[in-house]
């Protein structure tokens, strides 16, 4: 895990690689280092996980073609790699960078598909005087790039490393910014909310020449179709045993592995299968707790009385100088933040960091593999009804309604049928609704919210969450909190081979009734059974619900700076406002323009002297 920068066509740039580098150094505490010839400049701060000698220090050379690479992220599957590749390539290092220059010296382009884990890289090849850029298939890891002024291409592991220099005036991407504000949606496609700059997109890579001209972005990997095989007990078998294998594999460290626990089911189960696999004696898990009742962290307790290995640390969320963070935060995140839980799971990252733990297991990605979310309820439901299959929906219309939903009948029925409809007709109505109640802003304008369409309602409502909704911000701040620590993250449930398994089996089997059947039904004996039935769902805990509206200095920021923000109609946002301290406004609304005002104001102004 590290930081990567870089400028391919440097003729006449204005920019220093070493200027680039230093934005980010907070990635790579163990060391920065550079590597340049006459077009092209690389930068990489390391942070030492796999081969902690200098010998695996980056750039990396490959002494047989003189191939250079900056990487950032882990190869799981390195070591089975390096097996395959030992006849054909003299290794140096036991180090994972190094058999990405092996794997493309066999294989070429096509080496892609043999790597296991998260990566973004840059692999400059001077037989054609190219560079390679590549992105993991679920975008675990950041890859941003713009166009210079003069022509030549800069690119890094996160945007910071992109803007405010001297001579550019940055600009707002204002489509981005009314998708952020009105439907809490960030790195929805190739876009970010700054204008001109842009993300390589997951399972994707690009050409760029010695003069920084870049080929059209293209996919190397795409999710299979949701399968109709049966998940019987055989399959469940083989679950576990898929679960099991992905943790071994992320379990691979130099450093020692720790985890989150929330007591929720994903970061549960991944914790129990870490303990099943782990060789160190000691697993530390991380819990971020409210000082009062909360469910989910009260089955903390479940999870940590199973096993004597492992060792609990707690972070109190009182909610207490939220305010004192939240600025670094966002500073971090280089995008505004869509709520609280990024709060929290920043300052389990600090106390990760402070106990010496360089390595985090997170339970991310549970929710879209195994149908976590409501939204996959109502998709399964929309395909029933497709399908006419009338006694299997209303059977399984009620079991959800006995198990884990507070909707009435008449809303679930609707909400299966808003499913079944185009996605053109889907797009308006949301649009519609959204510039009713978000007219705060100077400028509303149509977002294309569904951008993905697929001809079965559960198919495409996973690769909505994959591509758009869900996982691309909590990846976004998965990296971002724990790289401003020097801690990696390391998310198993994101595992390419898992999820090809998983989708193998009939979305009736994978949401039965209720969210995550087949782990419930499967990791019995594993994971606490109090765990596993547990109802409802709650993620991380934010201490923003219960303070953010007695706290004066977050309404002091807000009445100070709500003037002075680009996008935001001064009016109806002071109305927001008064609403919001008097109770009648939305919490999420408010909290979202304030985490926009506090990230214009650092990244536009200058405020409070990041820049």
């Amino acid at each position: 895990m590290c930081g990567i920068a870089g400028i391919i066509g440097r003729s006449g740039s204005d920019l220093d690689i070493k200027q680039m580098l230093n934005r980010i150094k907070h990635r790579g505490p163990d060391g920065l280092f550079y590597w340049n010839n006459d077009n092209i400049a690389f930068g990489h701060a390391r942070l030492s996980i796999i081969d902690l000698s200098t010998a695996a220090n980056q750039p990396m050379i490959d002494p047989n073609n003189g191939n250079v690479v900056i990487f950032n992220g882990e190869i799981y599957n390195y070591i089975e790699i390096r097996k395959t590749l030992e006849p054909y390539y003299s290794f140096k290092t036991n180090s994972d960078t190094e058999v990405i220059l092996a794997a493309y010296d066999h294989y070429g382009i096509k080496f892609l598909s043999h790597l296991r884990g998260m990566f973004s890289f840059a692999l400059f090849n001077p037989a054609i005087n190219k560079v390679l850029l590549a992105r993991d298939r679920f975008g675990i890891k950041p890859l941003y790039y713009r166009k210079s002024y003069n022509g030549s291409l800069l690119f890094a592991s996160e945007i910071k490393s992109l803007i405010n220099f001297s001579n550019r005036n940055e600009s707002i991407n204002q489509l981005k910014a009314f998708e952020f504000i009105s439907d809490a949606k960030l790195d929805t496609d190739h876009q970010t909310m700054f204008e001109g700059v842009v993300q390589l997109l997951p399972a994707h890579f690009m050409w760029v020449d010695a003069s920084g001209n870049n080929t059209t972005p293209k996919r190397y990997w795409n999710f299979p179709e949701v399968g109709d095989r049966l998940f019987d007990n055989n399959a469940k078998d083989e679950l576990i045993a898929m679960m099991d294998e992905a943790l071994k594999l992320h379990l691979r460290s130099d450093v020692a592995v720790g985890s989150f626990l929330s007591g929720g089911l994903d970061s549960s189960s991944i914790t129990c299968f870490a303990l099943r696999n782990m060789v160190q004696p000691e697993l530390k898990t991380f819990s971020a707790v409210l000082p009062y009742f909360h469910s989910e962290n009260s089955l903390i307790k479940e999870v940590v009385n199973s096993s004597p290995a492992i060792s609990k640390n707690d972070f109190h969320l009182t909610g207490e100088k939220f305010f004192d963070d939240i600025t670094q935060v966002i500073f971090h995140h280089d995008e505004p933040l869509l709520d609280g839980s990024m709060y929290t799971h920043y300052k389990l990252c600090s106390l990760a960091h402070q106990s010496g733990v360089k390595v985090l297991l997170s339970g991310s990605g549970g929710d879209e593999i195994f149908g976590g979310y409501e939204s996959y309820i109502h998709a399964r439901n929309a395909r029933l009804l497709r399908s006419m299959n009338m006694y299997r929906y209303m059977k399984d219309l009620r079991n959800f309604k006995s198990q884990q939903s507070s909707n009435s009948y008449n809303n679930l029925f609707f909400k299966s049928v808003y499913e079944c409809l185009p996605v053109n007709v889907r797009r308006k109505v949301k649009n519609l609704r959204l510039k009713n109640e978000y007219d705060f802003t100077t400028i509303t304008t149509d977002i294309p919210h569904f951008y993905h369409a697929s001809n079965d309602s559960y198919m495409e409502n996973l690769l909505n969450n994959y591509r758009s909704w869900t996982a691309p911000p909590f990846l976004h701040y998965e990296d971002r909190n724990s790289m401003a620590f020097g801690v990696e993250i390391r998310v198993p449930f994101f595992d390419h081979k898992l999820i090809e398994f998983v989708l193998q089996f009939r979305p009736e089997d994978l949401v039965n009734g209720r969210s995550k059947t087949i782990i419930r039904d499967s990791f019995t004996g594993i994971v606490p059974d109090a765990v596993l039935q547990q109802k409802g769902k709650y993620g991380f805990p934010s201490p923003i619900d219960h303070h953010l509206c007695i706290d004066e200095e977050g309404r002091q920021i807000f009445f100070d700076l709500y003037k002075h923000t680009e996008f935001l109609d001064p009016k109806k946002t002071e109305q927001l406002g008064i609403d919001f301290y008097s109770g009648k406004a939305n919490l999420v609304s408010y909290w979202r323009t304030l985490s926009y005002i506090m990230w214009y104001h650092i990244f536009f102004k200058n405020w409070n002297g990041f820049f």
